[in-house]
């Protein structure tokens, strides 16, 4: 099976090159009224551009990927005549990428707003007109979604694929193992290659795709039948601690799989979408209704209220009270940092 992913890589691109364009118009308008504008503020605000137009897009494509493997899923078991105990696939995948996708658009935007930043101040040093400008980000546009983003939804886009089917497959008993299907061509690394077509039974699953970045190995479910009576596990002998590092399991599948540390996550899960309505009320209603900071807000509600539950006391407060007292934090302390946003709202009206 070969994931396409050019459908999303083709979206981020368009999207971000149109509100990039229309920013840096804005921002140089706003730099020639102020010439004290330092480098370093120009590249803050870039980069919050640039993460709150692809974080939105890709935690709604995964969406739409979570039920289409859901159904897919589903489809399959029906066809193989197993038991029927269907589970929906968890906030937990969402949540989990969300924070993965921050940290890896965050590097993105960085690195893009520096180069740009360091572009205008350059060009307004050398006395460049606005079209010359724009003629230079452009360019560096161009050669950071040609390569850098294809290269980030494509692995993420093999993650979570991954990581959806071994959640859902985990609670289908007549699931045995999973075989490493590998797209063998001119571009396939020598880290996947050896892996092509091995079968890993259930127990022994250590290391999930992507392997590497850019990784395009998928996990194909199987039943015991499926499985050779004398089946040895893959070598992984030649995944170097990097890539043991970047494909190992993550805690909440080791809790799925085999039940580590099920109690207290589990606990914190069914309370979090027990309330999760109320929950997104509330942020929606701390950032007055915006929907890009309603979702950013949440998503960071969210990761530290996991982070924080050991802390709650249901003696002192109801859930949604102390998930309000987080989010409001939160909330305060990007205001705090982000003296800037009517410069960086603009680009979201318009696009």
């Amino acid at each position: 099976m070969v994931l396409d992913t050019e459908p999303i890589t083709q979206e981020l691109t368009a999207a971000l090159r149109k509100v990039m364009r229309v920013s840096v118009e804005r921002i140089l308008r706003t730099v020639k009224r102020n010439p004290y504008m330092t480098e370093l503020e120009l590249r803050e605000l870039l980069t919050r551009v640039g993460v709150r137009v692809l974080l939105p897009i890709m935690r709604r494509r995964y969406a739409e990927w979570g039920k289409s493997i859901q159904a897919a899923l589903s489809d399959w078991r029906e066809r193989a005549t197993m038991a029927q105990d269907e589970s929906s696939l968890p906030a937990e995948i969402g949540y989990w990428h969300s924070q993965e996708l921050q940290r890896h658009w965050q590097s993105v935007a960085s690195g893009l707003a520096s180069r740009i930043a360091q572009r205008i101040v350059d060009g307004l040093r050398t006395g460049e007109t606005l079209d010359q400008l724009m003629d230079g980000v452009e360019q560096i546009l161009g050669q950071a979604t040609d390569h850098q983003l294809e290269r980030i939804v494509r692995t993420e886009t093999t993650r979570y694929y991954n990581y959806a089917l071994v959640w859902e497959t985990a609670s289908y008993p007549e699931v045995a193992g999973y075989r490493y299907s590998v797209v063998v061509d001119d571009r396939t690394s020598s880290i996947c290659n050896p892996l092509a077509g091995k079968i890993v039974r259930r127990a022994e699953l250590r290391y999930i795709p992507p392997l590497h970045p850019n990784c395009r190995t998928v996990l194909v479910p199987l039943l015991a039948e499926d499985i050779p009576a004398d089946n040895q596990p893959p070598n992984m002998e030649h995944l170097g601690v990097y890539n043991r590092i970047f494909a190992r399991v993550p805690a909440f599948l080791l809790e799925r799989l085999f039940g580590v540390g099920s109690t207290q996550m589990q606990q914190f899960w069914d309370t979090w979408l027990r309330h999760e309505t109320s929950i997104r009320r509330l942020c929606f209603s701390i950032v007055r209704g915006d929907q890009v900071r309603g979702e950013d807000l949440y998503t960071a509600t969210m990761l530290r209220a996991h982070e924080r539950y050991y802390q709650y006391d249901p003696a002192r407060s109801a859930f949604p009270s102390w998930v309000y007292h987080i989010a409001r934090s939160i909330h305060l302390n990007t205001r705090k940092r982000d003296s800037r946003e009517v410069l960086t709202d603009f680009a979201f009206e318009r696009n």
